[in-house]
């Protein structure tokens, strides 16, 4: 209920006072000289009624309250402005006051509550406070009790569409049908999974969450990465929103349908990747890649994930290849889970190559990363393929590049077949267990000195290392003295026993940094 429905009641017989000199307009809440701002404040849903003669009645007011005053705590006009600037913080939306005791309603309160857009209402003499209540609360709780009607009702066709089989595009165009708006699930990297795609906007879909004109809400609240549910219209009607709000709620059941199926499909391309690994002959892997949907006879990319740490969905890990792949039209995407982990493998549009599929994924996954906590997904992309006949080496080098970027120490990492020349390679083909073994075997008693004293001989040997052993820029990157530069090296070489002017010790301690904890 709107504050101008109260002001339409005739039978209430209200009569809106605006303007410095108190102009009073009809009872439609049309006349008057308010503006606009009056009409705005008109449109605020009114949530409740409350009597008050109190100077300062915020703290009894939980806010969308329709004030009700015979203006018992009149003194002086300086009155009105305290009285005014309480109900703007207790959020009341509008003033109903009488003029029983004073005469008329005061000047002073119909400025000092347009100064704070609160609508005064001047009561009729003939019709009671207690009248007044009654009959506005009978209103609101009518209009609660259809809302709660519509409300069960929108849920029962929404729970009746997923038990017939509805998925996120069914619940999406039943949610656009009622509002009348556009509407889309987007995934957390902007890709529209439901929806008019063409007319996604360009912030969300570079995996933005936020738009101009837009409503963007979480789908579900338990499945991490499981997307938003974007409304192009700002949706300030209530009613409006909480029909929005409870479609992204089940939409997280349709969508766990939806991740039912890709699994299903994973396992199946699972066994292309292995086919892959295998060597089959040409004629074999052209046929199951054709099944694929993939064109054996045109360029390939091939993309590999792993994930450690906290428990991240896959689906993110597809999600953010996928749609930097789906940014040039005529893409073809294959997703499979294998014994590598999640391997992507994609016949691009023309004009796309693992170069710029390289820096459309390096904004995606800085964009994404703080929104990342704990676990840890490492892609490799192998080198473009112009055919099936290299497509066996492009996974290798993505498998490779994984297993590297794995290394780093970002959350959302990746590497590029063109960066398998490094010493970190070598790392990378070591089995976990026995480069953690190395790393505590070299740094474990810098890293217990470092706890026990607080000091920082780790990270003091890491610069040191970094810097190529140059004490005047080490010490300056460490905001160090360098006679402190040359005791903390001199501990290091003594906790661990190696001398850092012998280049074999050096390089010791250097792939010893280069190994991440955890």
């Amino acid at each position: 209920m709107r504050v101008a429905d109260v002001l339409g009641m005739p039978e209430l017989g209200l009569t809106l006072l605006t303007g410095a000199g108190g102009t009073e307009g009809g009872g439609t809440g049309t006349g008057g000289d308010g503006g606009g701002d009056t009409v705005d404040a008109l449109e605020r849903e009114l949530r409740w009624v409350y009597a008050t003669d109190l100077l300062e009645p915020a703290a009894f007011l939980n806010g969308g309250e329709l004030v009700l005053t015979s203006e018992g705590w009149y003194r002086t006009p300086a009155d009105c402005a305290t009285f005014a600037a309480s109900l703007a913080a207790g959020g009341a939306v509008a003033l109903v006051a009488g003029d029983i005791l004073l005469g008329e309603v005061p000047p002073a309160l119909v400025d000092a509550c347009a100064g704070f857009g609160i609508p005064v209402l001047a009561a009729a003499p003939e019709i009671s406070y207690s009248t007044l209540s009654r009959t506005v609360i009978e209103r609101i709780n009518r209009e609660r009790g259809q809302e709660l009607v519509d409300v069960l009702g929108r849920h029962r066709r929404l729970v009746a569409a997923l038990v017939e089989g509805a998925d996120l595009g069914g619940l999406v165009a039943m949610l656009s049908a009622e509002l009348g708006h556009d509407c889309w699930a987007v995934s957390i990297a902007g890709r529209p999974l439901a929806g008019p795609a063409a007319s996604l906007p360009a912030a969300l879909r570079r995996g933005e969450q936020a738009a101009d004109g837009c409503t963007v809400l979480p789908i579900g609240r338990r499945s991490a990465g499981a997307g938003f549910l974007v409304v192009r219209d700002p949706l300030t009607d209530p009613a409006a929103r909480e029909s929005a709000e409870q479609t992204a709620e089940l939409m997280a059941l349709g969508g766990a349908r939806r991740d039912e199926r890709r699994r299903t499909e994973q396992k199946f391309h699972a066994e292309l990747v292995e086919l892959i690994g295998q060597g089959v002959p040409a004629a074999a892997l052209a046929a199951r890649l054709r099944t694929a949907g993939l064109a054996p006879d045109r360029p390939l990319l091939a993309v590999t994930a792993l994930t450690r740490g906290a428990p991240l969905p896959w689906d993110l890990a597809s999600d953010l290849v996928e749609s930097a792949l789906d940014e040039d039209p005529g893409t073809t995407t294959v997703v499979a889970g294998g014994e590598h982990g999640l391997t992507i493998l994609a016949s691009p549009a023309p004009g796309l190559d693992d170069v710029r599929l390289a820096e459309r994924l390096r904004v995606r996954l800085a964009r994404l990363e703080p929104a990342v906590d704990g676990g840890r997904i490492a892609f490799g992309l192998g080198a473009l393929t112009p055919d099936a006949a290299g497509l066996a080496r492009a996974v290798e080098e993505s498998q490779h590049a994984a297993r590297l970027a794995a290394l780093r120490p970002e959350r959302l990492a990746l590497v590029t077949a063109y960066e398998l020349d490094s010493h970190l390679l070598l790392l990378a083909g070591v089995p976990a267990e026995v480069r953690a073994a190395y790393r505590q075997r070299l740094l474990g008693p810098l890293a217990a000195y470092d706890a026990e004293h607080g000091a920082d001989l780790v990270h003091t040997l890491r610069v040191f290392l970094e810097t190529n052993g140059s004490w005047r820029r080490a010490a300056a990157e460490l905001h160090l003295h360098v006679s402190t530069l040359h005791y903390r090296i001199g501990r290091v070489q003594q906790l661990t026993g190696r001398d850092l002017a012998v280049a074999r010790d050096r390089v010791d301690l250097y792939l010893a940094c280069a190994i991440n904890e955890g």
